[in-house]
């Protein structure tokens, strides 16, 4: 089966989320001896991941042409049809390039990963007969609406819920013109049908290279926070914990360490300096990070979809520490894969407890990876978003 998979950015297992769910689910098509395309919509200037790694697994086009976030381009935003997020990636060119490559090696399968390669999809259409699938790695619109209930001021608070209800209305009128929708969750397959009611709907859990980050070694800090600080809901993540749980562990636990990595973490350092907290920035590797901490925090109060970090975490044998949010949409107990907690005194006291109890943190490793093994494992043998993809795609079992 031939698919032409339209990404943002370039898909790699680094350290960016949505870079390496979306890296797993080439090499699962890959694995499985279908012949991949990627037509990789990429920032202009430096990208957060270079296209090396996609290389090795299938062609790869990119068009560099989508635009930087600047103020003037949110402002603008106002008077826009579409929300921001949706309008950096519907340039004519990179339309005009899925067209070109929908038209010449005429793919079985056309896979748009996320709801923002979504505007490509009448050029697409036009080109080909091919049937297209949706990845929806998490609803947008709730993303958004979350976004704008936690904003502080008037005037922030006024464009989030603007460009919330433009993703809600574009989510609302573009999902069902796919011809099936992956989504990660039964909480967002019940929150996209809600949207678009006549949208095809499948569930398949999302799947890594769970021995990716390696054995634990001995622990040389106590807790880990990390992803890619350059998304808003994270930011709003690192600032909740560090202005509301972090005095609160020190008080219970002083000493405690923390590392914070990822894009953009380094950026935060001057705003939110705290004892005992340092900011590693973008690394090469985030491997030896999960390797060397004692607990994996969560503290994410927007969102929607599943965390990479929680799996990357389970496989790892790393015990987790997650608010509600940050978990949500895994099939998780609490108390036996992770801990969760939402109230900043609970998510301390919980922190601390957990760093005090050796035995604890070991079951909660065994559990967490077990659940991986399970359920999330990209090289294993069952893979249900490459069933899916070969259902659409006409391809035989």
């Amino acid at each position: 089966m031939k698919v032409l998979y339209i990404t943002q950015g370039f898909p790699a297992n680094s350290m960016v989320g949505g870079q390496i769910s979306s890296y797993y689910r080439i090499v699962q098509l890959v694995r499985a001896g279908h012949d991949v395309t990627a037509l990789c919509l990429v920032p202009k200037g430096n990208a957060l991941t270079n296209s090396l790694e996609l290389e090795e697994l299938c062609r790869v086009v990119p068009v560099r042409d989508v635009p930087r976030t600047t103020a003037l381009r949110l402002a603008l935003g106002l008077f826009d049809r579409l929300p921001w997020p949706i309008r950096r990636y519907s340039s004519r060119a990179a339309a005009r390039t899925a067209a070109e490559l929908a038209g010449s090696f005429s793919p079985d399968l056309v896979v748009f990963n996320s709801l923002h390669s979504a505007p490509l999809l009448p050029a697409v259409r036009a080109a080909s007969r091919a049937p297209c699938l949706l990845f929806s790695p998490n609803v947008q619109s709730t993303i958004m609406r979350l976004f704008a209930a936690h904003q502080s001021g008037p005037l922030a608070r006024l464009y989030a819920w603007d460009q919330a209800q433009k993703t809600r209305e574009y989510e609302s009128a573009h999902a069902g013109r796919f011809d099936a929708v992956c989504v990660y969750s039964r909480t967002d397959a019940d929150g996209l049908s809600e949207l678009a009611p006549d949208a095809a709907i499948e569930i398949v859990p999302m799947a890594l290279d769970i021995d990716a980050m390696g054995k634990p070694a001995a622990p040389d800090f106590d807790l880990l926070l990390t992803g890619s600080f350059e998304w808003r809901p994270n930011v709003d993540s690192l600032t909740w914990f560090i202005r509301e749980i972090h005095p609160r562990i020190l008080e219970r636990r002083p000493g405690t360490t923390v590392r914070v990595v990822g894009p953009g973490s380094d950026k935060l350092r001057d705003q939110l300096a705290s004892p005992g907290v340092m900011f590693e920035g973008r690394v090469d590797d985030i491997a030896p990070y999960f390797r060397s901490t004692r607990l994996l925090l969560v503290p994410l109060r927007i969102g929607s979809g599943i965390r990479v970090k929680i799996v990357q975490a389970f496989g790892a044998r790393v015990p987790v520490v997650s608010t509600a949010k940050g978990c949500e949409g895994l099939e998780v107990d609490t108390g036996k894969h992770l801990m969760v907690a939402d109230e900043p005194t609970e998510f301390a006291a919980m922190v601390a407890e957990l760093l005090d109890d050796t035995d604890m943190r070991n079951r909660l490793a065994r559990e967490g990876r077990a659940l991986a093994e399970r359920m999330h494992d990209a090289l294993a043998t069952d893979r249900p978003f490459v069933r899916v993809c070969e259902k659409l795609g006409g391809s035989p079992d």
